[in-house]
C-alpha cells in the first residue's frame, strides 16, 4: 500500500515545492493564492501589483493568463513565443524537439489614469501592425515591466492589434486586471468585459469573442 505522500501527483509535488520557494522569498500568500488562480507565477503577480502601484502613471493592466498548471514551471522554462507552434498542453508546457517552453503571459491592455478616467497606452506597431516601432512610452513601459518579470512580456497588447488575424477571446480564456496594487481574477470572457465596462474601457470584441476594433464597448 503506498503511503500518504505516495497519492500527490507530480504537478502537485512541483506546485508545492515552488510555493515554498516563494514564501522564503517573502512573496505575500495573497499572492500565491491568487497564482493558484490564475497560473502566474507570485512573483509575478507581485510584481504587476507593485508596477501599477508604484508607476508615477497610475496603471491598469489587463493580462491573459497562461494555463493554471504553468504555475509550477515559471523560471524553469521560458516563455511561448508567437512562433512556437505546438500548443501548451495539459502542463502548460509546449514541448518542440529542441526545448520546452512554458504557457505565457499575453498583454490584453494597458491604460493610464488620466483627467477624464483610463485612458489607452497603445502597446502596438503604429496603427496596430503585427510589426514595427512602439512608441517611446510604450517601451519604456514594458523595458520597466519585464526587468521585474520572471516570465517576461514577449509581445505587444492583443487588443491593440487591428487586425483580421487578431485571435480575439474564446470560452476557456481567463484573464487577470491588476490596478493601482490591486489583483483581480476574471474567469472568462464575460467576466473580463464586465470589468472593462466597470472601468469605462473599451471592450474590443463582439459577444462571440470575435475582434472588432474599438468601435464597441
Amino acid at each position: 500500500m503506498p503511503g500518504p505522500g505516495l497519492t500527490t501527483t507530480i504537478q502537485e509535488h512541483l506546485e508545492y515545492k515552488r510555493e515554498e520557494e516563494w514564501r522564503r522569498e517573502g512573496v505575500p500568500e495573497g499572492d500565491i493564492e491568487f497564482s493558484r488562480l490564475s497560473g502566474m507565477d507570485a512573483r509575478d503577480v507581485r510584481a504587476f501589483r507593485a508596477f501599477t502601484k508604484e508607476t508615477k502613471d497610475s496603471l491598469l493592466i489587463v493580462v491573459r493568463c497562461p494555463k493554471v498548471s504553468a504555475r509550477a514551471h515559471h523560471g524553469v522554462f521560458r516563455p511561448k513565443t508567437k512562433a512556437t507552434e505546438q500548443k501548451t498542453g495539459t502542463s502548460g508546457l509546449a514541448v518542440t524537439e529542441t526545448k520546452i517552453f512554458v504557457s505565457d503571459y499575453d498583454l490584453m491592455s494597458v491604460w493610464q489614469s488620466g483627467l477624464k478616467g483610463f485612458e489607452k497606452i497603445f502597446i502596438s506597431a503604429e496603427g496596430g501592425a503585427p510589426r514595427g516601432r512602439w512608441t517611446p512610452q510604450a517601451r519604456r513601459l514594458i523595458r520597466e515591466l519585464n526587468r521585474n518579470l520572471v516570465s517576461r512580456i514577449q509581445h505587444g497588447c492583443q487588443d491593440d492589434y487591428n487586425s483580421p488575424r487578431n485571435p480575439g477571446v474564446k470560452a476557456g480564456d481567463h484573464f487577470a486586471a491588476f490596478q493601482a496594487g490591486a489583483a483581480e481574477h476574471l474567469a472568462d470572457m464575460f467576466e473580463c468585459a464586465r470589468y472593462y465596462t466597470k472601468f469605462g474601457l473599451v471592450w474590443p470584441y463582439d459577444r462571440t469573442g470575435k475582434y472588432v476594433g474599438g468601435s464597441r464597448t
